[in-house]
């Protein structure tokens, strides 16, 4: 099966990758790495740790884990110019190599497992490449997935090609799973059930960082977070926002659109000021305009609009706000973060409604009740509590089953 895979991927993929390369600057970053042309070779160092993460949410999640294997020289692959950057930038003193991840053709993957020479592959989430796992299955080199999980959609696919995955997924030593759920749909789509564990997520252990963020002239008044909002969902608390403040006249309102680009038109629907320049004794309004912020502002909110989740984006993080024991509410689309709503809707931390005048009723419910409110509040810490765990649990199979030099 691997053969006839490698032969059709490679005559239908390989051309369109040359193509495509030729337009767009995405492709073409790192492009000599991605087909196995490396310019470094690890073949004398026995008890490298290979990494891979595909972009920036993965590389934020890796980032303690890299922190605290002191025993392992670490090789950090991504597949994209923002994961890299990001890596750069925030882990390069922790990192024996940062590179890009190879394409799956044949000569590819031979190229970076050489190069590289890993003791263990660990993968963030899923990546399921079929000549990756058995070129390392082929040299007895453990392969791991971890913090892993597959969207409704996704699975719906997988599903119908079990025959295909069954053979793919011998090839992994071990998949660790975000939820129980997860594990089961790796099981459904032919992965062995002793080599299936939950873990748990990642990412409710991060932790509450030390902050000194102005509260921007706030004065007491209660404000709305609108997190990385996408096109259409300005409108939208816009909307909410407005109709609010009928009742709660001191009610501020910040924007935080996931693209920057984006700025001068959300500026032009709501009139309202960028945050970089004014604080809301200037106006009611802002709009944040910088980078690197969001995670910090969301200390100061009242309470918190996810975006990503009235439109096919799928959501976003919302453990972002709720560490900072802020109540979240979504629209009806959370396919990225099923898992982590499932946990916060269940202990009455966040609310997923339906509807746009859904958005609205739960805001109001939110600024008028104050037990409601404060009863929210102590559910965001008690969440933490409950799921944190899964890095601990990571380590312990690093420890115990991913010895240095195997």
């Amino acid at each position: 099966m691997i053969f006839i895979y490698n032969i059709l991927f490679t005559i239908f993929f390989l051309p369109i990758i040359l193509i495509l390369s030729i337009f767009s600057k995405k492709i073409r970053a790192g492009i000599k790495e991605k087909f196995g042309f490396y310019n470094f070779n690890f073949k004398e160092i026995k008890n490298i740790l290979w990494i891979h993460t595909i972009s920036v949410g993965e590389v934020q999640l890796v980032q303690d884990i890299v922190k605290n294997l002191p025993n392992y020289e670490i090789v950090l692959t991504t597949s994209t110019p923002q994961g890299q950057e990001l890596a750069k930038n925030k882990l390069s003193g922790y990192l024996k190599q940062i590179t890009y991840y190879p394409y799956d053709f044949a000569f590819s993957v031979k190229n970076a497992i050489k190069a590289i020479n890993p003791s263990a592959v660990l993968i963030a989430e899923t990546e399921i490449w079929p000549e990756f796992a058995h070129e390392l299955n082929k040299k007895n080199i453990p392969l791991v997935i971890f913090n892993g999980r597959i969207s409704d959609r996704t699975f719906k696919s997988y599903k119908k090609l079990k025959f295909i995955f069954k053979n793919v997924l011998k090839n992994y030593s071990k998949i660790l799973t975000q939820s129980a759920e997860d594990r089961e749909k790796f099981i459904k789509i032919g992965a062995d059930e002793e080599k299936v564990e939950v873990m748990g997520n990642i990412k409710f252990d991060i932790q509450k960082m030390s902050n000194n963020y102005p509260d921007l002239d706030l004065n007491g008044a209660p404000l709305i977070v609108a997190g990385s909002t996408h096109k259409g969902e300005d409108e939208i608390i816009f909307k909410t926002y407005t109709d609010l403040k009928k009742n709660h006249p001191d009610l501020k309102l910040m924007i935080a659109p996931r693209h920057l680009e984006r700025v001068s038109s959300i500026q032009a629907l709501t009139k309202g000021a960028l945050k970089s320049q004014n604080t809301f004794k200037n106006s009611d309004i802002l709009i944040l305009d910088t980078t690197g912020e969001l995670k910090y502002l969301y200390s100061i909110a009242h309470s918190v609009f996810m975006g990503g989740s009235f439109n096919e984006t799928g959501g976003h993080n919302p453990l972002e706000a709720t560490i900072w024991e802020k109540p979240v509410i979504s629209g009806p689309n959370i396919k990225n973060f099923k898992s982590v709503f499932k946990s916060l809707t269940e202990l009455n931390c966040a609310v997923v409604v339906k509807t746009e005048n859904e958005l609205t009723e739960e805001f109001e419910k939110l600024l008028s009740n104050k037990q409601y409110y404060n009863n929210m509040r102590q559910n965001c810490a008690e969440v933490f509590i409950k799921n944190k765990g899964a890095t601990e649990y990571l380590y312990d199979y690093i420890k115990g089953n991913l010895k240095n030099g195997n």
